[in-house]
């Protein structure tokens, strides 16, 4: 179920990166002459083949800022485990995101200047992409079994999904783990799935009820009964319904599209 859940948050970022390594490539990749006697006139040919272009450099700096937000996301929800490497990784790629974001083509002399900042993004996308292609195995047993068997024991516990009657929908779900307690939250504009906390809040017409904070996403739950009410962060009291597992699969599933 963990591994489920985060291969849905990652997937954008593991598929741009992809592009980008073969957009990086085609483009640092100069054509040989076929022989000497064409090496003459095919030279102008070849080195416009294998230039890289300001509008390069702009495409994997998209990628780059993606990668950087959803890596920086991931990190500081805990899920993925602190390290200092990690950290300097993002703040090299923050220094270079601010250096591109500031650039203009004038910026970039020579081929020379095109291709180094190119390469510099290129390797930060590449590593960062690895840091999400590790993570699901963090704190797991270095075998693939004790891997697999880590970011899989995760047992559903309890959810409660709720919509505005307009365009929003809310979502929380409990799971419980050998590595600690988790749930996944959706308050209509952004989703998390992390480990959370639970502090005891009151509407203003002194109903008390739950407030869960996953990350920096928050809501907030109570039963009344056989009744079943989400609060957002407004205040705003739906009724609810509750899920079963396969339900909540379904509805973080199509949230994540």
């Amino acid at each position: 179920m963990k591994k489920k859940l985060l291969a849905m948050l990652v997937a954008g970022v593991l598929g741009a990166t992809l592009l980008a390594g073969c957009g990086g490539e085609e483009a640092a990749t100069a054509t040989e002459p076929e022989t000497e006697t064409e090496e003459a006139s095919d030279e102008a040919s070849d080195e416009s083949s294998s230039e890289i272009t300001f509008e390069d450099l702009q495409d994997n700096y998209a990628v780059l800022v993606d990668c950087y937000n959803q890596v920086e996301e991931l990190y500081m929800n805990d899920q993925i485990a602190q390290d200092d490497e990690i950290e300097s990784l993002l703040s090299e790629a923050k220094g270079i995101i601010d250096e591109m974001g500031e650039a203009t083509e004038d910026d970039f002399s020579s081929q020379e200047d095109y291709k180094a900042m190119n390469d510099s993004m290129a390797t930060l996308i590449d590593s960062l992409g690895n840091i999400v292609d590790g993570m699901e195995t963090t704190g797991s047993d270095s075998s693939e079994e004790g891997s697999e068997e880590s970011s899989d024991d995760v047992s559903f516990v309890d959810g409660f999904y709720a919509t505005d009657g307009n365009s929003s929908d809310f979502m929380i779900a409990f799971y419980e783990g050998s590595a600690g307690d988790i749930a996944y939250v959706n308050d209509g504009t952004d989703e998390v799935f992390a480990e959370y906390t639970v502090e005891n809040a009151q509407l203003d017409d002194g109903t008390e009820y739950l407030l869960v904070t996953v990350g920096n996403t928050q809501i907030g739950y109570y039963e009344d009964g056989d009744d079943i009410y989400l609060i957002d962060e407004d205040g705003t009291v739906y009724g609810a319904a509750r899920l079963t597992e396969e339900e909540a699969d379904a509805l973080a599933e199509a949230a994540s599209k």
